[in-house]
């Protein structure tokens, strides 16, 4: 009987351990990246909720009262309206968490990536976009009046930041003169892209704040106005889903953003002692600091004007400024 069971284990159950010990150690490692990805998007909410109380001089929730918060939120149970789409409803913000847990794999850490750098930009900004369209479909799907009216804000506010988006990188990535972004990291040595493109870089973290629905963009998830608009029906833990994923989406647009203008992991001043990866926590703190200013000091938009503005001043200085920048290495290129 032990000559049967032992050579049961070394024939049959120990080659099984060996083929399961990859899948194990791929899923233990999904489950540390997505623990440390919700640690993140959970300082990101507590810091934007200390500094709030900062400039409206009071004291601010601790990190266990936030805790208790969201266990709150997840014991409550979802209500989904009688009229809604009820799939569609459920499937939104599921599907804006997950995508938004996925964006860390294309950003350029410690010099590598961690999927394969040739689409990382292009992944980048799909996966923004598809965190709106989920906020839109739910929106949508809920099937009430200040849901869809916020739903039809934050599509004409896609319009706007998407394009003035795509405007912006590509000017980077003609400066940088490749389409990657540890390219144009690299093309950063010298100086870094905010000294010759600032007017860009303000349009890209204006354009941040349109994509995520944030002050002073706030219109289609204005609390005064629509009663939280596209996220008005949502509640419990599907509405936690949803203020991970904006939260989650903030940090990595601030990420992305120390990339483009800031230099991504390259010190300060030349070689320095601290890893890369700590240079680019340090500038996406920094931009993360400016975004939250800009979100509880600068005045609300209305849509309207914000449209105006985007296509009649925003939209045409990008294409303007991305013209110049081509007219400008074409002569140096030529000259050299």
């Amino acid at each position: 009987m032990n000559d049967f069971l032992n050579s049961l284990i070394e024939t049959e159950i120990r080659p099984f351990l060996h083929e399961l010990a990859p899948a194990g150690s791929m899923m233990l490692y999904a489950f540390l990246y997505c623990a440390v990805i919700l640690a993140a998007g959970l300082l990101v909410w507590q810091g934007q909720e200390m500094l709030r109380a900062r400039i409206e001089m009071r004291p601010g929730r601790s990190v266990i009262r936030r805790l208790r918060q969201i266990c709150v939120m997840l014991l409550k149970q979802p209500a989904v309206p009688e009229h809604a789409q009820k799939t569609l409803f459920v499937a939104a913000p599921l599907f804006a968490f997950v995508f938004s847990l996925f964006f860390f794999f294309f950003l350029p850490v410690n010099q590598e990536y961690f999927l394969h750098p040739d689409f990382s930009l292009l992944y980048l900004l799909f996966v923004a976009s598809c965190g709106t369209y989920a906020f839109i479909t739910g929106g949508w799907s809920s099937a009430t009046r200040f849901s869809f009216f916020g739903a039809v804000r934050m599509i004409a506010q896609s319009l706007c930041c998407q394009s003035i988006l795509t405007v912006v990188v590509m000017t980077i990535l003609m400066t940088a003169g490749a389409p990657d972004l540890y390219s144009v990291i690299r093309a950063q040595r010298k100086i870094w892209f905010v000294a010759p493109h600032f007017p860009l870089f303000v349009l890209y973290l204006l354009s941040v704040a349109m994509l995520l629905g944030q002050a002073p963009f706030e219109a289609p998830k204005s609390k005064r106005e629509l009663a939280g608009g596209v996220c008005a029906e949502y509640s419990g833990g599907l509405y936690l889903l949803f203020l991970a994923c904006e939260n989650i989406l903030l940090l990595l647009c601030a990420a992305l953003g120390s990339v483009l203008f800031l230099g991504g992991t390259m010190p300060l001043f030349g070689p320095a002692g601290l890893p890369p990866f700590a240079w680019l926590a340090i500038k996406t703190c920094l931009l993360l600091f400016i975004l939250t200013l800009m979100k509880y000091v600068l005045p609300s938009w209305r849509t309207d004007r914000l449209m105006n503005m985007c296509f009649k001043v925003f939209l045409p200085f990008a294409l303007v400024w991305l013209a110049g920048t081509a007219g400008i290495l074409y002569f140096m290129q030529k000259g050299a």
